[in-house]
Protein backbone atom coordinates (compact mmCIF):
# COMPACT_ATOMS: atom_id res chain seq x y z
CA UNK A 1 0.00 0.00 0.00
CA UNK A 2 1.55 3.13 -1.28
CA UNK A 3 1.06 6.36 1.16
CA UNK A 4 0.18 9.73 0.14
CA UNK A 5 1.97 12.74 0.89
CA UNK A 6 -0.64 14.59 3.14
CA UNK A 7 -0.29 18.44 2.11
CA UNK A 8 -1.81 18.97 5.74
CA UNK A 9 1.21 17.92 7.41
CA UNK A 10 1.86 19.85 10.34
CA UNK A 11 5.31 19.01 10.93
CA UNK A 12 6.60 21.27 7.90
CA UNK A 13 4.52 23.97 9.30
CA UNK A 14 5.59 24.34 12.67
CA UNK A 15 7.22 27.30 14.55
CA UNK A 16 8.37 30.09 12.94
CA UNK A 17 11.68 31.75 12.69
CA UNK A 18 10.80 35.29 11.42
CA UNK A 19 10.49 38.14 14.06
CA UNK A 20 6.89 38.58 12.95
CA UNK A 21 6.20 34.51 13.19
CA UNK A 22 7.44 33.96 16.34
CA UNK A 23 5.24 37.22 17.66
CA UNK A 24 2.40 36.17 16.59
CA UNK A 25 3.02 32.39 17.68
CA UNK A 26 3.75 33.93 20.82
CA UNK A 27 0.40 35.49 21.28
CA UNK A 28 -1.13 32.46 19.64
CA UNK A 29 0.37 30.50 22.73
CA UNK A 30 -1.05 32.74 25.08
CA UNK A 31 -4.39 33.36 23.90
CA UNK A 32 -4.58 29.38 23.79
CA UNK A 33 -3.60 28.97 27.05
CA UNK A 34 -6.09 31.69 28.51
CA UNK A 35 -8.58 29.77 26.61
CA UNK A 36 -7.79 26.23 28.04
CA UNK A 37 -8.38 28.10 31.73
CA UNK A 38 -11.44 29.14 30.66
CA UNK A 39 -12.72 26.16 29.36
CA UNK A 40 -11.27 24.84 32.50
CA UNK A 41 -13.34 26.74 34.32
CA UNK A 42 -16.12 26.26 32.49
CA UNK A 43 -16.27 22.24 32.74
CA UNK A 44 -15.54 22.72 36.47
CA UNK A 45 -18.81 24.87 36.91
CA UNK A 46 -21.00 22.58 34.46
CA UNK A 47 -19.88 19.56 36.74
CA UNK A 48 -19.89 21.70 39.86
CA UNK A 49 -23.83 22.45 38.87
CA UNK A 50 -24.68 19.02 37.75
CA UNK A 51 -23.45 17.50 41.08
CA UNK A 52 -25.24 20.19 42.89
CA UNK A 53 -28.68 19.84 40.82
CA UNK A 54 -28.39 15.51 41.62
CA UNK A 55 -27.36 15.91 45.35
CA UNK A 56 -28.61 18.78 46.66
CA UNK A 57 -31.12 19.73 43.50
CA UNK A 58 -29.35 22.68 44.01
CA UNK A 59 -27.58 24.05 40.47
CA UNK A 60 -25.67 26.72 40.11
CA UNK A 61 -28.29 29.50 38.90
CA UNK A 62 -27.46 30.88 35.25
CA UNK A 63 -24.66 27.99 34.67
CA UNK A 64 -26.19 27.72 31.22
CA UNK A 65 -25.71 31.26 30.49
CA UNK A 66 -22.08 31.14 32.00
CA UNK A 67 -21.05 28.18 30.17
CA UNK A 68 -22.16 29.31 26.47
CA UNK A 69 -19.91 32.49 27.06
CA UNK A 70 -17.31 30.90 28.30
CA UNK A 71 -16.73 28.34 25.87
CA UNK A 72 -17.19 31.67 23.12
CA UNK A 73 -14.34 32.99 24.61
CA UNK A 74 -12.80 30.07 24.77
CA UNK A 75 -13.05 29.03 21.23
CA UNK A 76 -12.32 32.58 20.08
CA UNK A 77 -8.97 32.33 22.16
CA UNK A 78 -8.04 28.85 20.78
CA UNK A 79 -8.47 29.17 16.76
CA UNK A 80 -5.53 31.30 16.23
CA UNK A 81 -3.16 28.90 17.73
CA UNK A 82 -4.86 26.23 15.37
CA UNK A 83 -4.05 28.31 12.25
CA UNK A 84 -0.51 28.69 13.54
CA UNK A 85 0.57 25.38 13.88
CA UNK A 86 -2.20 24.53 10.84
CA UNK A 87 -4.34 22.60 12.42
CA UNK A 88 -7.78 23.26 11.57
CA UNK A 89 -9.64 20.51 9.55
CA UNK A 90 -8.77 20.13 5.79
CA UNK A 91 -11.10 17.72 3.84
CA UNK A 92 -9.06 16.97 0.87
CA UNK A 93 -10.54 14.41 -0.65
CA UNK A 94 -11.25 16.24 -4.42
CA UNK A 95 -7.42 17.46 -4.01
CA UNK A 96 -5.48 14.34 -2.56
CA UNK A 97 -3.91 13.78 -5.98
CA UNK A 98 -3.93 17.53 -7.05
CA UNK A 99 -0.53 18.83 -7.58
CA UNK A 100 1.41 20.74 -4.63
CA UNK A 101 1.42 23.87 -6.32
CA UNK A 102 -2.52 23.45 -6.80
CA UNK A 103 -2.87 22.86 -2.91
CA UNK A 104 -1.11 25.91 -2.03
CA UNK A 105 -2.88 27.98 -4.11
CA UNK A 106 -6.07 26.61 -2.62
CA UNK A 107 -4.55 27.21 0.68
CA UNK A 108 -3.32 30.35 0.54
CA UNK A 109 -7.31 31.28 -1.06
CA UNK A 110 -8.69 29.79 2.59
CA UNK A 111 -6.51 31.53 4.75
CA UNK A 112 -7.34 34.81 3.13
CA UNK A 113 -11.17 33.90 3.15
CA UNK A 114 -10.34 33.13 7.09
CA UNK A 115 -8.29 36.52 8.02
CA UNK A 116 -11.34 38.57 6.08
CA UNK A 117 -14.04 36.69 7.94
CA UNK A 118 -11.92 36.97 11.40
CA UNK A 119 -11.88 40.63 10.75
CA UNK A 120 -15.62 41.13 10.08
CA UNK A 121 -16.27 39.07 13.29
CA UNK A 122 -13.44 41.30 15.12
CA UNK A 123 -14.87 44.08 14.26
CA UNK A 124 -18.66 42.96 14.52
CA UNK A 125 -17.89 41.68 18.52
CA UNK A 126 -16.59 45.37 19.35
CA UNK A 127 -19.31 46.94 17.56
CA UNK A 128 -21.69 44.33 19.35
CA UNK A 129 -20.15 45.12 22.57
CA UNK A 130 -20.55 48.87 22.52
CA UNK A 131 -24.48 48.40 21.16
CA UNK A 132 -25.11 46.59 24.20
CA UNK A 133 -23.34 48.48 26.45
CA UNK A 134 -24.97 51.35 25.42
CA UNK A 135 -28.38 49.65 25.75
CA UNK A 136 -27.62 47.88 28.93
CA UNK A 137 -28.08 44.46 27.63
CA UNK A 138 -28.01 42.07 30.26
CA UNK A 139 -28.27 37.96 30.38
CA UNK A 140 -31.97 36.57 30.75
CA UNK A 141 -31.13 34.87 34.51
CA UNK A 142 -27.76 36.48 35.88
CA UNK A 143 -28.60 39.61 35.02
CA UNK A 144 -24.43 40.16 34.08
CA UNK A 145 -23.99 42.75 31.41
CA UNK A 146 -24.04 41.45 28.39
CA UNK A 147 -20.99 43.77 26.39
CA UNK A 148 -17.73 42.02 27.91
CA UNK A 149 -18.74 38.64 26.53
CA UNK A 150 -18.46 40.41 22.83
CA UNK A 151 -15.57 42.68 23.58
CA UNK A 152 -13.60 39.30 24.77
CA UNK A 153 -14.43 37.55 21.72
CA UNK A 154 -12.87 40.89 19.32
CA UNK A 155 -9.19 40.17 20.41
CA UNK A 156 -9.50 36.40 19.40
CA UNK A 157 -10.71 37.02 16.15
CA UNK A 158 -8.10 39.96 15.48
CA UNK A 159 -5.27 37.29 16.25
CA UNK A 160 -7.07 34.69 14.02
CA UNK A 161 -7.49 37.36 11.43
CA UNK A 162 -3.50 38.71 11.52
CA UNK A 163 -2.05 34.74 11.93
CA UNK A 164 -4.36 33.68 8.68
CA UNK A 165 -2.55 36.73 6.71
CA UNK A 166 0.80 35.35 8.53
CA UNK A 167 -0.38 32.09 6.89
CA UNK A 168 -1.08 32.96 3.51
CA UNK A 169 2.29 34.55 3.21
CA UNK A 170 3.76 31.25 4.29
CA UNK A 171 1.86 29.35 1.73
CA UNK A 172 2.83 32.27 -0.52
CA UNK A 173 6.56 31.64 0.20
CA UNK A 174 5.79 27.36 -0.19
CA UNK A 175 4.65 27.93 -3.87
CA UNK A 176 7.65 30.32 -4.89
CA UNK A 177 10.23 27.87 -3.66
CA UNK A 178 10.81 24.36 -5.55
CA UNK A 179 9.27 21.09 -4.11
Amino acid sequence: MAEASSVSDTSTFAKPTDPIGRFLYGWSVLSALGGAVVLFLVCGLSAYSVIGRWLFSSPVLGDVELVQMGAAISIAACLPYAQMRKAHIIVDFFTLKAPRSVCRVLDVFAALLLAFCAAVLAWRSLVGGMETYQYGESSMILGWPLWWSFITLGPGFLLLSLTSLYSAWRFLHEIKEPA
